[in-house]
């Protein structure tokens, strides 16, 4: 069994309180490739998994001690300003077109394509300590963007004879557990298995693009 791990742990590096954020209607997004006018956020994401994410690592690499607030009514407006800046840093142009090209891959497509392309750029990453921001593809067909997530990867398994992998993660919509993701790839053009520990559905991840910050 091979086993990986970065320095990152979610109970030292990761936020205390959980992605679970009601946003106004003044509160707009554009979304490049998919509509030209703004749209509030809430009908797009859920929370600001992908700020939290970005903001974590951040910390991580200033280095620097994340706030330790457990509350999301108790965040200062200069700290949710951030994380608001951080999730639309999550959600570039390539990102987003990438979800949702992703979201309408059939099974198989997508399981051959995180096997070949993003398995790999995963296990170089973390193979030399470095965590990296995952988008979480959950939804397949474009009716509901929302269900879909980011999460920051921090860790892996994997058993080379049976080719069963697991990936732990960090999750802003779980503060307080270890969520993992787990797969076989011994037969990626039937499909791999993917599955979240948490149950949530999971068709496919991709790794996005992050670039360091300095956290307030």
């Amino acid at each position: 069994m091979e086993q990986h791990r970065t320095p990152f742990v979610p109970q030292q590096a990761g936020f205390k309180f959980i992605n679970q954020f009601d946003f106004p209607d003044f509160f707009q997004l554009k979304l490049p490739f998919i509509r030209f006018a703004p749209i509030s956020i809430g009908e797009v994401m859920y929370g600001l998994c992908g700020g939290m994410c970005f903001a974590a690592l951040d910390y991580f690499n200033a280095p620097k001690p994340i706030p330790t607030l457990t509350d999301v009514d108790e965040i200062p407006l200069k700290l949710f300003y951030y994380l608001w800046v951080r999730q639309l840093d999550s959600l570039s142009a390539e990102a987003v077109h990438k979800v949702f090209k992703w979201m309408v891959l059939d099974d198989n497509t997508l399981a051959r394509v995180v096997n070949q392309w993003e398995i790999p750029k995963l296990r170089n990453q973390i193979d030399v300590h470095k965590p990296v921001a995952l988008a979480l593809v959950r939804t397949k067909g474009i009716a509901d963007p929302t269900k879909n997530h980011q999460v920051i990867a921090l860790g892996y398994d994997f058993e080379p004879t049976a080719k069963d992998m697991k990936i732990y993660l960090y999750d802003p919509n779980h503060p307080d557990a270890q969520p993992t993701l787990s797969m076989n790839l011994s037969k990626p053009s039937q499909g791999i298995g993917l599955a979240q520990s948490t149950g949530e559905p999971i068709r496919g991840f991709f790794l996005l693009d992050y670039e360091f910050k300095s956290p307030p």
